[in-house]
């Protein structure tokens, strides 16, 4: 559920900042074997071969604030809270994973790395039987 919270979130991002003529927004899936992701201020590097992209065509991420895009309370939208990409990099932390953007006029990127979960998956029992 937290990581369809994170995807939705990135698409609602790019839907908002897409063109309303010619606007596209192209997600990413693919796997990255031996990919690893050094961790900054920790030493260590974390094998994150899982990818997914979301990708758009609007007008880019100030420069400004592109160095603080993840924390709490930044926005450019005049309604914004500025809380939905900070709780999207948590919640992509709270995987192991990473969340890394890269951004110029006409293509800004939001790349989520993430590790393949080693161990039984739990399954859940549906309230509706």
């Amino acid at each position: 559920d937290q990581m369809l919270q994170v995807f939705l979130n990135l698409l609602k991002n790019a839907a908002e900042a897409a063109p309303a003529q010619g606007g596209e927004i192209v997600l990413g899936t693919a796997y990255r074997h031996g990919v690893r992701v050094r961790v900054p201020g920790s030493g260590r590097a974390l094998e994150l071969p899982l990818e997914v992209t979301v990708t758009d065509n609007g007008p880019g991420i100030a420069k400004e604030i592109e160095e603080h895009l993840f924390d709490a309370f930044v926005t450019t939208k005049p309604d914004g809270s500025g809380l939905g990409l900070a709780l999207v990099a948590k919640l992509v932390r709270d995987h192991g994973g990473v969340i890394e953007s890269e951004s110029e006029p006409r293509r800004t990127v939001f790349r989520v790395r993430l590790p393949v979960h080693q161990g039984p998956i739990p399954i859940r029992e549906d309230s509706n039987g």
